[in-house]
């Protein structure tokens, strides 16, 4: 029975041992695996957020140009024909403005004035102009201007836009809020059989002058008309998203096919833009699929990106099957190594030939998958000292077997590394423990390599010490993309530094010079729209600075700007009330704050998370009440959880995560400092720690911010 068992523990345990690394290296192939894929899909999430930004700044330049040209309106006594065609010729000319139709103005005609108005417009040169479609309506409005006024957009004169239900709704929501709005899905007027595109309209109002427009009663009383804009979507996308996506080893490419749907919900009824060829058929895997919202001014469009995999080949594994046929590799030969050992063992009784021609036979084997491994395989014995090393070590060295026994292999260690490399030997060696350590060796050309380098101790079957056995992977590439990556870490950082610096630069002499000026003007000088103007130019220098700032600040948020260390919360808060002590008198505004908890992290960016917490307490306090802001920190498992609370006017639950991407404000108006950045330099601060951030409803109304940091 006991011989039974013996046998029994000889033949398993090998393949015990085989069937555990095989695991073993399928577990570490995948996790591999999940790594290389998040990457993936985080470069994906990248991509399409930087897409979502283009399209929004695009919609923002366009609603910058029709706020000047409603601002010409303002402006003039008349505008005239000839004065409209200049100025949109300006403006048309940039090639920022691809995508746009034209520039045009649509007049408000109430129906008593319609027979005037047509009459009006033929007497100036339009002897077929007619206001359409044709029926009685209450009111009408008619495309007046429209630039440029050739090909497509001669038939957009005359068209009453606000008899058409989408464009009517846009044309509404413009007027009676006084900001720019974009209708949903139209076909233009302006479009043909050929090469037809959905569009959609931007608009944005013009009122008589001198009339009150601070109701929506006074704003439609005083409605002079529309400037607008007609976008062909293809147009408008095409040449801003691009449709291919560097992958993550910068060698192979994906192709990204963009989806534009009016609205949230994706119906092909509501298809605004397609970037894929109309043979392309669409795929069912929804993980290649991700979907984001984009908002202008109330109107979402939802914009939904589909990852192709390029010509060149779509993500690369190749670190996965190197990991998975070393791990193979070095299961077989524990396998093989296992199952002579034991063997051996278990012939020990046998006669000494026996014995010896077998150890023989299992030593050539061994050398024979030695020699035939990808790796470097070295052995020691008790000593410590070398006896062994594979035909791909000596070939790897180019010297002979003589010189890399005992202590020989360590004249090729790099000078830099070779202490470190002896520490760990022989601490393991001491240990009777495994070890893996990194380290360069001289390669036979000169060149020093870097090599992780695995030992595991062998052990008899009486469980004496036998010595090391061990095997090296070359990772100088793997090291060079890390060095890479830590330079570029290190000029991305510089450059930000230098190019904040010279975008500031111009800022600050914007606003040097209009001080200059202003103190050179008398003040009799000044009429109030020339005041006016150099405090529009004095206030956009500050906010240029502002933004400037921030992106700075949000660009370097994950890296600390000083001594890492525990720092008191309560000095830096009192340190940030002296300098906000004049706003706090003038809104009246109360902190209470405990001083019994510090933190581990850098002094300046814990300065800049509770100097951006106070600043959005008091700029958006509630009008009825003063500012009372409480900011109180607890100790949780090595964290300290912190609570800023106000009692402001509160953000709505669906835009609590919203409010932390960039350029996201829920409020916005001219003398507001605020550039939208704030929360998310808050956010990448506090995750670069390793912790987290939300918002809650403060009990009795205003704002909660919770988040954590390392004790």
């Amino acid at each position: 029975m006991k011989l039974f068992t013996k046998r029994y523990q000889r033949f398993m345990l090998p393949w015990l041992a085989l069937l555990m690394g095989l695991l073993g290296t399928g577990f570490a192939g995948y996790s591999v695996k999940l790594d290389i894929e998040r990457d993936e899909h985080r470069q994906f999430a990248f991509y399409c957020d930087e897409v979502r930004l283009k399209i929004a700044a695009r919609l923002d330049s366009h609603k910058q140009t029709l706020l000047g040209a409603a601002a010409l309106f303002d402006a003039s006594q008349v505008v005239t024909r000839k004065e409209w065609h200049d100025f949109a010729e300006r403006l048309l000319d940039d090639e920022h403005f691809n995508g746009i139709q034209g520039l045009g103005f649509s007049i408000w005609i109430p129906a008593g004035q319609l027979a005037a108005h047509q009459a009006h417009l033929r007497a100036e040169g339009f002897p077929e102009y007619t206001v359409y479609p044709e029926g009685k309506r209450d009111a009408y409005t008619s495309i007046l201007y429209l630039e440029p006024f050739s090909g497509r957009n001669l038939r957009a004169l005359g068209y009453d836009m606000y008899s058409e239900p989408v464009r009517r709704a846009a044309m509404e929501q413009a007027r009676d809020e006084n900001k720019a709005s974009l209708s949903g899905k139209v076909t233009l007027v302006q479009e043909t059989a050929e090469e037809k595109q959905a569009g959609t309209l931007m608009y944005v109002p013009v009122y008589r002058k001198n009339r009150p427009i601070d109701t929506v009663e006074n704003r439609r009383a005083a409605l002079f008309g529309w400037v607008y804009s007609p976008f062909r979507m293809g147009d408008l996308l095409d040449k801003l998203v691009p449709n291919v996506m560097p992958s993550s080893d910068g060698k192979t490419v994906t192709h990204v096919h963009l989806r534009v749907y009016d609205g949230r919900a994706v119906q092909a009824e509501k298809l605004l833009y397609n970037s894929a060829e109309p043979s392309y058929v669409e795929t069912a895997n929804p993980s290649s699929i991700m979907e984001i919202m984009t908002g202008f001014n109330g109107s979402v469009w939802t914009l939904q990106f589909e990852r192709i995999a390029g010509a060149q080949g779509g993500i690369d594994y190749s670190k996965m099957w190197i990991i998975l046929d070393a791990g193979a590799v070095s299961s077989l030969l524990l396998f093989l190594l296992l199952r002579s050992y034991l063997n051996m063992r278990g012939n020990a009784a046998k006669m000494a030939y026996a014995l010896t021609t077998r150890l023989r036979e299992s030593e050539q084997r061994f050398r024979l998958l030695a020699d035939s491994a990808p790796v470097l395989i070295w052995m020691a014995g008790s000593d410590k000292l070398f006896n062994y090393v594979n035909k791909v070590w000596l070939e790897f060295t180019g010297r002979a077997l003589e010189r890399e026994q005992d202590n020989g292999w360590a004249d090729c260690v790099h000078p830099d590394d070779y202490q470190h490399c002896l520490d760990t030997y022989i601490t393991a060696f001491d240990r009777r423990a495994s070890f893996s350590m990194e380290y360069r060796l001289r390669r036979h050309d000169g060149e020093y390599r870097w090599l992780i380098d695995t030992g595991v101790p062998r052990f008899a079957y009486d469980k004496t010490f036998l010595g090391y056995i061990g095997s090296c992977v070359d990772i100088t590439e793997r090291k060079q993309i890390e060095d890479k990556l830590v330079r570029a870490h290190a000029e991305l950082h510089q450059f930000t530094n230098i190019a904040a610096h010279h975008l500031q630069e111009p800022a600050r002499r914007l606003v040097s010079f209009v001080q200059r000026l202003r103190a050179h003007l008398e003040t009799g000088q000044l009429n109030e729209d020339a005041a006016a103007s150099l405090h529009f130019i004095e206030q956009s220098a500050a906010r240029q600075s502002a933004l400037v700032r921030d992106i700075q600040l949000y660009l370097a948020a994950d890296q600390p700007r000083g001594a890492m260390g525990k720092v008191a919360v309560s000095d830096v808060i009192i340190s940030l009330l002296k300098q906000k002590e004049l706003l706090m008198r003038e809104t009246g505004a109360q902190v209470d704050y405990n001083d019994t908890v510090s933190v581990y992290i850098d002094r300046p960016r814990l300065k800049d998370i509770f100097d951006i917490l106070l600043d959005n307490a008091l700029y958006y306090r509630h009008a009825e009440r003063p500012p009372h802001i409480r900011i109180y920190g607890e100790q949780k498992a090595g964290r300290v959880v912190y609570r800023v609370a106000d009692n402001g006017i509160g953000i709505p639950a669906e835009y609590r995560e919203r409010v932390f991407g960039v350029f996201e404000r829920l409020q916005v108006h001219d003398e507001q400092d605020s550039t939208g950045i704030g929360l998310a330099i808050v956010r990448r601060i506090v995750e670069s720690c390793g912790g987290s951030i939300t918002l809650q409803e403060t009990p009795g109304g205003g704002t909660t911010v919770l988040f954590d940091l390392p004790e």
